[in-house]
């Protein structure tokens, strides 16, 4: 992952735990305000649970950063995937090979047996530069 897309999963989780400390405390507020103790203790249990597990260097933390890193990677996957030639092959009950191809970009689809019409259809159409 490079340095600026790191820096951004970074600020966007300090901006998350931001906006979840800013939830709590107004919720806590709410509740003694109200003088609900019970809601307050429970909402003071989850900000010592919070403040534990994030501490002051929240965003700083490895555990924290690599599990952004690998959601970052996995979300990088799944959207370059979108765009790239899909191409299956299944046989059918009488044992014949079948080839499904796709191309996502334009929508073009074709079915066929034959090896030799498959490679045809993906010159003509996926590597049409």
């Amino acid at each position: 992952m490079n340095a600026a897309a790191e820096m951004t999963g970074v600020n966007l989780l300090a901006r998350h735990q931001q906006n979840i400390a800013a939830s709590l405390a107004h919720r806590l507020e709410a509740a003694r305000a109200a003088n609900n103790t019970h809601l307050v203790e429970l909402l003071e249990q989850e900000q010592r649970q919070l403040a534990a597990e994030y501490g002051s260097g929240a965003h700083s933390s490895p555990a924290l950063l690599e599990g952004l890193r690998h959601a970052w990677e996995h979300l990088k996957e799944v959207l370059t995937a979108c765009d790239e030639l899909r191409v299956r092959q299944w046989v059918d009950g009488n044992g014949i090979i079948w080839w499904y191809a796709q191309d996502p970009i334009t929508g073009d689809r074709l079915c066929t047996h034959s090896d030799w019409e498959l490679m045809d259809w993906i010159e003509k159409h996926h590597w049409n530069d």
